[in-house]
């Protein structure tokens, strides 16, 4: 792949808005392209080297090591297809081709959470999300179009402060936003209509793996009997049930350059990036595949891998 860089080509794609599990799979097509190899075992072997420098990227670890999971997993499930070509240049096309047409589908999956969201946010609701979900924001942008009245708290979301970021965009559509101290989420909850919230992935029991602070939220909420809904892209669905959050690989926690550094060694001072929020306190998830209960994840998952 001579003058391909995945890393460099995969950090300009998501310099605009592009989700990081999406432009994982852009990127990994742009190295299929430019692939060379002669046998399939030589490709495999290959794209793994190309995934695996993916997920030493300052990103979100969890939604591009399933995007690119999930992207692999599909472009070589054609083994008919694949075993009849004549050669290899012409299983290269059969995965290209395959290849392009699932990121082309995967692109359409917050138009799909959308639709089947619709009816999500009525008049007068009060709402509170935490950080900044692109699926939350999108959701409410259509809600306002449909000239739908609401308001949200949203949490400042520290360390990086992506709610103010979120505050910020809904004012822009004109909606009355409120941004709270991540302190206060138990204060305003019993204010609250419903929770809205992002992911970075969904695991196999359908808890969900978000920003750091999530599981606060939601446990408050259930413990209010307030509703929380995730909106959430299929292919963020991954094969991981944590036991609690002292579980989740070090990989999902800390950003590769904090891994990567030997004077950081000690990483119980560093900050975690997320955390994971048991299916329990979660209410329902809107997918593109629809509206899914928790217990679905597991199901969908076993559909793809057998």
């Amino acid at each position: 792949m001579k003058g391909y860089d995945i890393s460099e080509y995969f950090q300009k794609l998501i310099e605009n808005e592009m989700s990081p599990a999406i432009g994982a799979m852009m990127a990994l097509t742009e190295s299929l392209r430019r692939d060379e190899s002669t046998t399939l075992q030589e490709f495999i072997e290959k794209m793994n080297e190309e995934r695996d420098k993916l997920g030493h990227m300052d990103v979100s670890v969890v939604s591009v090591s399933s995007g690119s999971e999930l992207f692999m997993r599909f472009i070589t499930l054609a083994h008919q297809e694949l075993e009849q070509a004549a050669d290899f240049a012409s299983c290269r096309e059969i995965l290209l081709r395959r290849g392009a047409d699932f990121v082309t589908k995967m692109q359409e999956s917050r138009k799909k959470i959308v639709r089947s969201s619709h009816n999500l946010i009525k008049d007068g609701m009060i709402l509170l999300t935490h950080s900044r979900s692109r699926n939350v924001l999108a959701v409410m942008t259509e809600a306002v179009k449909q000239g739908r009245q609401f308001s949200v708290f949203v949490t400042e979301s520290q360390p990086d402060n992506a709610g103010r970021r979120m505050a910020k965009d809904l004012q822009a559509l004109g909606v009355a936003c409120t941004v709270v101290l991540d302190a206060a989420v138990g204060y305003v909850m019993e204010r609250v209509n419903a929770v809205m919230l992002g992911a970075e992935g969904v695991c196999e029991n359908g808890g969900i793996i978000n920003k750091i602070g999530s599981c606060n939220v939601a446990t408050l909420a259930h413990m209010n009997n307030k509703p929380v809904y995730v909106l959430v892209e299929s292919y963020k669905f991954i094969r991981k049930i944590p036991l609690n959050n002292s579980s989740l690989p070090k990989s999902y926690l800390h950003k590769a350059s904090i891994l990567n550094n030997e004077t950081s060694l000690d990483l119980e001072h560093q900050h975690p990036l997320v955390d994971y929020t048991h299916p329990d306190n979660l209410t329902l998830l809107y997918t593109d595949l629809g509206v899914l209960p928790t217990s679905a994840v597991t199901e969908h998952l076993i559909k793809l891998y057998t």
